[in-house]
């Protein structure tokens, strides 16, 4: 990407574009020069771990109620039948 004339040893797993030995991190995975810097310490966002929690509780949440929606019909179907 940064130095066409050097052979790409990666793929940036941020960007996707093919990166030299030199710009290549093999910490993150990604290229040092644009998407390494998106990632620095202290930079705004939540952990991801807290990404997934809330993913699980949001799922959750919207499991009960869909199953309440459901429960509701299948009342309202009996009540209504006779």
């Amino acid at each position: 990407m940064n130095h066409p004339e050097k052979m790409a040893v990666a793929q940036c797993t941020r960007c996707g574009k093919p990166v030299c030995d030199e710009c290549y991190n093999p910490e993150t995975g990604r290229c040092r020069i644009r998407c390494g810097e998106m990632t620095a310490p202290g930079s705004a966002g939540a952990p991801p771990h807290k990404n997934v929690v809330m993913n699980v509780i949001v799922s959750i949440l919207a499991i009960l109620g869909g199953l309440l929606v459901l429960l509701l019909a299948i009342c309202g179907t009996i009540l209504f039948s006779n």
